[in-house]
């Protein structure tokens, strides 16, 4: 668990540095949701591992959607030009 842990935070740190590169202004209001979405998706995550192979699915899903979602939006944002 720790290390998948300490995988999924590099990747969403990351995540977050690139998408804060290319926001502007208001558009930053993004930052404080995904962070939360994030760490309530670390939260399910360890809470289920210990009851088996499925229980931290939910998890493990809205700490990888909040992760893609930000590379995804920066992705977008650096092929309009910014």
């Amino acid at each position: 668990m720790l290390q998948n842990s300490l995988e999924q935070t590099v990747l969403a740190v990351s995540a977050h540095l690139v998408l804060a590169t290319v926001l502007r202004g208001e558009e930053m209001i993004l930052l404080p949701v995904l962070v939360p979405l994030y760490l309530v998706g670390r939260g399910f995550f360890a809470l289920g591992y210990a009851q088996g192979a499925a229980a931290p699915a939910f998890g493990m899903a809205l700490t990888g959607a909040s992760t893609i979602a930000a590379f995804g939006i920066a992705v977008v944002l650096m092929g309009l030009g910014r």
